[in-house]
Order: C-alpha cells, then structure tokens, then sequence
C-alpha cells in the first residue's frame, strides 16, 4: 500500500529535519507510543497500541533511519510484530523552502505491507485505519512544529 501527500509549516527547513530526525520527537506525534527507547543514532524501537476493527493490542516496532541528506531529505523504515502479525514501513520526508521563504514544504511517502491476521480484516478496512492515523499523525507534526 502506497500513501503520499505533503503540507507546509511556518518553520524552515532545518527545524523540521531535526524534529524529524530525533527519535524521541518524531515518536512523540505517533498516536497511542509507549516506551521508546534509543538503541544508536539510527536506531530506536517502541511499542506502540494498534487496532484495525477487533484486532487490537500492543505491537513491537524496531525504526532504523535509514538515509539523511540534512536538511532536506530523510527515509525510515520501520518493522513491528504483534498481534499475529507483521507490519513493514518506508517512509521519506522531502523538505523544500515555501517560494518566497516564509516556510517549509513538507512531502513524505509512505509504503506498507501487511501480512498476518490485520491483513485478513481487507483492504478498505486497512486503508480506513491508515488514512485515520496519517491525518492525526500529520496534524501534530504541523501542530508540534508550529509549537516549537
């Protein structure tokens, strides 16, 4: 499943690479993150609360960034197990200037695959979920960012 889309911030481009480079902020905008720990400066896992119609419950993620091209690109790529399932995630971001500097543009991409018993529950129930988290996810970067 592919997902893309892309936002402005009223901060420039260096502010959201580091906040989107720092294990702790960036986890901070995943909904329902529990005990995040840093493994090295690439590596971190969490355990985060999931849920796709009934299957619900907690799941391991183990996040490696994956490129860096401060301030203007970044790639993650994250694995998660739980729930008798398997999650696989690439995201990037791209950080461009707002024409006329008042900003930053924001365009990131996502690919998941899904195997296991969340996979069973079909697509449109999945896509109904993912879309409900990049919204919320989205929403606090902006807000964090905007905050900070």
């Amino acid at each position: 499943m592919h997902y893309d889309g892309s936002f402005e911030v009223p901060v420039p481009k260096q502010k959201v690479y580091d906040f989107v480079m720092d294990p702790v902020k960036i986890t901070s905008i995943f909904p329902d993150v529990q005990d995040v720990k840093v493994v090295d400066a690439n590596n971190f896992t969490l355990k985060a609360k999931v849920g796709i119609s009934f299957i619900r419950g907690m799941m391991d993620v183990k996040l490696t960034i994956a490129e860096r091209t401060p301030p203007t690109f970044a790639k993650m790529k994250a694995k998660g197990n739980g729930l008798s399932s398997s999650v696989e995630l690439e995201n990037t971001f791209t950080m461009e200037d707002v024409p006329g500097g008042t900003g930053t543009v924001v365009k990131w991409a996502a690919d998941a695959k899904i195997a296991g018993l969340m996979a069973s529950v079909g697509s449109r129930l999945i896509d109904a979920a993912a879309q409900k988290y990049v919204t919320e996810i989205i929403g606090s970067l902006k807000e964090k960012l905007a905050s900070s």
